[in-house]
């Protein structure tokens, strides 16, 4: 038997070779998780698993396109192939495209819809299928936002993409309860991540200010002061995943550093 909160699961974490999938990805394997790291992107794929920690149990790679269906099914197929089950599925791939409504070119907001919620729904169904066939439960978590409970300037196709991500989660929580699978989301606010510095670049240009600037007047909006650290948010899923979580399911987690109670 293995250590950990999650010992001798096998988890697929999509969007996993860089920002909050990779910490996911990370923190499971610390707590004994054999982990499947999925992520479009091959090269930096590679990478992550490679840096994954040392001396842990197994990880490996499925280079994996989330809006494909067949691609989401040659990833369970090797992850079946290497494991035999799987355990806990995370959908967190994402992009973001910042934009007021009125100017986004319909390409941006259909990418940013296939990616984030097509996404999220394909990824959910071929390995929530996998899961009831199972027989023995399991844990679903989505990855939304902050901005899926509540609209904001300039992210019109992510909020509407992410608010997506919140009901066909409860949608599916309330499915997959008799078969003792638990369907979760977690909402991160601002988070220090790649992602999150090309948007202060964009927002930058936008608005006429300096990239500084931008961050310093997100920082100051939440009542924490900073943004998260990957780590921070990747906890919660650990928590979702584990038995620790025995009853908590349907539920959307925002960890916003307050952002959503504002300042004090």
């Amino acid at each position: 038997m293995g250590v950990g909160l999650l010992a001798d699961r096998v988890a697929f974490v999509t969007g996993a070779a860089r920002g909050i999938g990779r910490a996911i990805a990370e923190r499971f394997v610390q707590e004994g998780a054999s982990v499947v790291l999925g992520d479009v992107d091959s090269v930096a794929l590679e990478s992550a698993v490679g840096e994954m920690p040392p001396h842990g149990p197994v990880t490996s790679g499925a280079t994996v396109d989330v809006t494909s269906e067949a691609s989401l099914e040659a990833a369970l197929e090797a992850c079946l192939l290497r494991h035999g089950r799987v355990d806990v599925v995370v959908a967190n791939a994402g992009i973001l495209y910042l934009g007021h409504v009125l100017s986004t070119p319909l390409e941006r907001w259909q990418r940013t819809l296939d990616v984030n919620l097509t996404g999220a729904f394909l990824t959910c169904q071929v390995f929530g299928r996998q899961l009831v066939k199972q027989g023995t439960g399991g844990r679903i978590i989505l990855t939304s936002s902050l901005f899926g409970v509540r609209g904001g300037v300039e992210n019109g196709a992510y909020s509407a993409s992410k608010f997506g991500v919140i009901g066909l989660m409860q949608c599916l929580a309330a499915e997959l309860a008799p078969y003792n699978i638990l369907v979760n989301a977690v909402c991160p606010g601002q988070v220090d991540t790649d992602m999150m510095r090309t948007l202060f670049r964009e927002r930058s240009v936008l608005r006429g200010e300096s990239e500084a600037e931008v961050r310093s007047q997100l920082e100051r909006r939440v009542p924490l002061g900073r943004l998260a650290s990957v780590a921070e948010i990747a906890d919660l899923y650990v928590f979702l995943a584990s038995g620790l979580n025995r009853y908590v399911t349907g539920q959307s987690l925002v960890a916003d550093g307050g952002w959503t109670v504002g300042p004090n």
